[in-house]
């Protein structure tokens, strides 16, 4: 008498095979890591709005075939291939529109507020605000944390800009890895737990004087399109990737270039400072949001891929 057939897990083997074939077509190992975690993350997102009972079309899967068309075809430069994963990101970000106005049962936000008072006695954003911006207007200090802002947009660009330049592709290949999996697993975390941020706790009656002063200042004297850049999902303050992306790349500097990065911690110190100033993350936030930065640095570097050639510094020099 045969055996009978288990259904569940030929299915499952139908799946691994199908991923294993279409793996092949992409010979670099840091191209298939990348295209696997923005799978993971694409199906997700794209499952969440028929889950929620209101469907969207699914433009992250469309998002992940260019992805996968990008970096299968031979026929594309990899010097051009290696930069479609900023691509990815910017239009996954914006495609987050789509998702997070299906959740219509509420957000959180008064639980982190109850947990910061209780910590520090005060809402710490309240506090800045009345010792840093008691009166209307910008001070001069209020603009250059616009330009830190903004800079967010950078990270994910020039950090592995600089390893391709300083260190070579491996280097920067690993360093984008790391990038696409804190960026992805961010956007994932703010569907699935839309927390309200200050300033729109305020708006709610939640907080009082907790204005959007660094926001405003960049919109002094920036473009609509810059300004506008920042609100695909407004209420995505967990985890605080303005937080976790600097991180992440004060410890990947300090894999590559040793203790003579140490002053990339200024400008992340920076932009910890500037966001609960500014009213758009809580403290719990920014916490967060160096969990993320750490926890992706350690995955990529001490377990997917600790031995990227040309890459780290001198043993004597290396921060571990």
């Amino acid at each position: 008498m045969a055996e009978p057939t288990d259904s569940s897990a030929g299915a499952s083997g139908w799946v691994f095979d199908l991923k294993g074939k279409l793996l092949e077509a992409v010979t670099d190992r840091y191209y298939r890591a990348i295209l696997v975690i923005c799978g993971v993350y694409s199906i997700a997102v794209a499952l969440i709005p028929f889950l929620r009972l209101v469907p969207r079309w699914p433009a992250q899967l469309a998002i992940l075939a260019l992805l996968y068309a990008g970096l299968a075809t031979r026929a594309i430069p990899d010097w051009i291939r290696r930069w479609f994963y900023y691509a990815m990101l910017t239009l996954s970000y914006q495609a987050l529109r789509l998702v997070v106005s299906t959740r219509s049962d509420g957000f959180h936000g008064s639980g982190i507020i109850a947990l910061e008072e209780w910590i520090f006695g005060t809402l710490p954003t309240v506090w800045l605000q009345e010792a840093l911006h008691p009166t209307p207007g910008f001070a001069w200090y209020d603009y250059v944390f616009a330009v830190l802002h903004a800079s967010l947009f950078a990270f994910p660009f020039l950090l592995p800009g600089i390893l391709l330049w300083r260190r070579g592709s491996d280097s920067m290949k690993r360093a984008s890895t790391a990038v696409v999996l804190i960026s992805l697993a961010g956007y994932l975390t703010y569907v699935l737990f839309p927390l309200t941020p200050p300033w729109m706790a305020r708006l709610e009656g939640d907080i009082h004087h907790a204005e959007r002063v660094v926001y405003m200042a960049l919109c002094s004297f920036t473009s609509d399109w810059l300004s506008g850049a920042f609100q695909p999902s407004p209420r995505g303050a967990m985890p605080s990737l303005h937080a976790g992306l600097p991180f992440m790349t004060l410890l990947i500097s300090l894999h590559e270039f040793g203790r003579r990065a140490w002053w990339v911690a200024l400008p992340v110190a920076a932009l910890c400072f500037e966001i609960v100033y500014g009213a758009e993350h809580y403290v719990v936030d920014v916490a967060a949001g160096l969990v993320y930065g750490l926890v992706s640095y350690l995955i990529v570097y001490r377990k997917l891929f600790p031995d990227a050639p040309g890459g780290g510094a001198p043993a004597a020099e290396r921060v571990e």
